[in-house]
């Protein structure tokens, strides 16, 4: 059940918060917790019935070794731990990275298996429950009751796509409402956000990818400017994509009065990146500091330049091959952690000052070139789209592209041509809620957003979320 379908919209999220809201305030919290959970595995498994008793397993697991956490002898917590975190990295590598590891041997030495199907949401749900284990090993938050966890863990918002969540910041909603406005509020503020959200996806980004399927469908064919196209194109078009299911996940999460991270803050006006990374993917950036980067720097004995650079490249490394079993997410990785590494020197030796407006175009461009490996099926390909960025020919041809985005007056009408300033020039999504006040206005600017995301909805089949595969 996609965010952005008319069953989600109109029957699946008002019966949830309508049926929650009630529960809450006639019967108790628990009950209303009762509820959500309920809906949260009914929302999983109506998308994919067959995994829902993976998720349920994972679950349960998890809930059991973080019990196992605080019953053992201290001697004994971090073989509970490790224990627990490598069968939650084996069960990972067992549906996603199994083939792309046998890939590796000669060819006589592999095992012919099928291409494995991916569960719904596992890279989300496993990471959430990893983070869960080692905050429970270091303290920070007692073992969670199964009720508890299995709500926090499947929570409907972002079981499949995020943002990551710590139980320590969940759970405690689910007890007792904590929010500084009341129901109402929060639920306007939702709303308002899950529409601006939608208005992402469906206007700009399901506009962008159109430009970007149709110049990475041919790149051998792309011009210059057409190849400059079409990567900003899909840079465009997975911010607004991903940012846009965010702001939907947030949204529907603030309905039922539980607030959730923010996972992005417009990254692409970011100076640095070190800045974009706290601006891009706000969730994840934050598992990588303090689950990969943090352990494996204190792994290497003491923190020194060189330590940290080796940390940032190795965690950096992991984090692209968490997105998949390719070695284009892993290059895109690498490129981030060498990016950061440069970064960091260029600090912490303290070097010439860059003006503002030079650090956002180097980073701008920088991370354009990176998601050309990001959306690329394969190695090869990326080099060639890379290698078309290069005046060369036929540099100013625009054959490929001109069925989906024509050279006319009306271009600078076009979503994809509106959506570019928007990302770079306009507020981000949380500033405007921050700053959100429930006047008329407000309500006709929210109902607006809907209806031309309705529009859009209705007029061209719906295109699935970006990271949705992931």
């Amino acid at each position: 059940m996609l965010f952005h379908s008319f069953l989600y919209i109109f029957a699946f999220l008002p019966a949830v918060v309508l049926g929650h809201a009630v529960l809450a305030e006639r019967v108790g919290r628990r009950a209303a917790q009762v509820w959500l959970l309920g809906c949260s595995l009914f929302f999983y498994g109506y998308a994919q019935p067959a995994w829902l008793p993976l998720l349920c397993g994972s679950i349960v697991l998890n809930w059991g070794a973080a019990l196992s956490l605080g019953a053992v002898q201290e001697k004994r917590r971090k073989a509970v731990l490790l224990a627990a975190l490598t069968g939650n990295i084996l069960i990972l590598c067992r549906f996603k990275y199994l083939n792309f590891l046998f890939g590796m041997l000669p060819v006589a030495l592999r095992p012919a298996l099928p291409e494995p199907a991916l569960p719904l949401g596992i890279s989300f749900f496993t990471l959430t429950q990893v983070m869960y284990l080692v905050d429970t090993y270091q303290g920070l938050n007692a073992p969670n009751s199964l009720l508890d966890h299995a709500t926090m863990v499947s929570l409907f918002p972002y079981v499949i796509m995020g943002p990551l969540v710590r139980s320590r910041v969940i759970v405690a909603q689910f007890q007792q409402y904590t929010l500084k406005v009341s129901r109402a509020v929060a639920a306007s503020r939702g709303l308002f956000l899950f529409a601006i959200g939608l208005f992402k996806k469906t206007v700009f980004a399901d506009s962008l990818a159109r430009i970007a399927d149709a110049g990475y469908q041919v790149p051998g064919n792309l011009s210059t400017v057409e190849a400059w196209v079409t990567t900003l194109a899909y840079s465009l078009q997975i911010y607004f994509d991903f940012s846009g299911y965010s702001d939907m996940a947030v949204g529907a999460a603030l309905m039922l009065g539980i607030e959730i991270p923010q996972n992005f803050n417009a990254p692409y006006r970011s100076k640095s990146i070190s800045e974009f990374w706290q601006r891009w993917h706000i969730s994840l950036s934050n598992f990588i500091t303090n689950y990969l980067y943090t352990p494996l720097l204190r792994s290497m004995g003491f923190a020194s330049l060189t330590t940290s650079a080796a940390a940032t490249f190795l965690a950096m490394g992991i984090a692209g091959l968490w997105h998949g079993p390719a070695w284009t997410y892993i290059i895109f990785g690498l490129l981030h952690g060498a990016g950061l590494v440069v970064n960091q020197t260029w600090k912490k030796k303290k070097l010439a000052k860059i003006p503002d407006w030079l650090g956002w175009a180097l980073t701008f461009v920088f991370v354009n070139l990176t998601f050309v490996f990001f959306r690329s099926p394969d190695v090869r390909t990326a080099l060639g789209v890379l290698g078309r960025l290069l005046p060369r020919g036929h540099w100013y041809d625009f054959t490929v592209l001109a069925p989906i985005l024509s050279v006319t007056p009306f271009l600078f009408f076009r979503p994809a041509v509106i959506g570019a300033v928007v990302a770079v020039w306009f507020r981000s999504s949380a500033e405007l809620e921050k700053g959100l006040q429930l006047r008329p206005l407000t309500a006709l600017a929210t109902a607006a957003l809907l209806v031309a995301a309705f529009s859009f909805m209705n007029s061209a089949p719906a295109k699935q979320f970006v990271y949705f595969v992931f």
